[in-house]
């Protein structure tokens, strides 16, 4: 098929961005395991967190990284509840993703919202 043709092989890309772009889709389905992950990609976790290390990367940080364009995206939408996007994100509680909000952009994610996006 031409459209196949034309598609970059996913396995030759780096395995860090193998690994973002399957955070994203578990992050969409509700759950983000290391474990899951690694199974995706035939291999274990402790290979998987050697191999990220080689390329001078964790599963945590790739985590991290895909939340807080996540919650960018999100933001733009002012109607969403920031309960909602914590959810989506896989946070616990909406103070874990304040937290962490906190720490991405130096601002709390209400008035992040309020300031940022008026």
């Amino acid at each position: 098929m031409a459209s196949e043709a034309l598609r970059p092989d996913i396995s030759k890309r780096p395995l860090g961005a193998r690994v973002s772009s399957l955070i994203q889709v578990q992050l969409d389905r509700g759950k983000v395991g290391v474990e899951t992950v690694a199974s995706q990609l035939n291999m274990s976790r402790y290979t998987l967190h050697k191999k990220l290390k080689q390329e001078g990367v964790t599963f945590a940080h790739l985590l991290e990284q895909v939340r807080r364009e996540k919650a960018l995206a999100y933001m733009k939408d002012k109607t969403k509840p920031l309960v909602e996007i914590a959810e989506q994100l896989g946070f616990s509680e909406l103070s874990a993703f304040s937290r962490a909000f906190k720490r991405w952009m130096g601002t709390p994610p209400a008035e992040y919202r309020s300031i940022r996006l008026s």
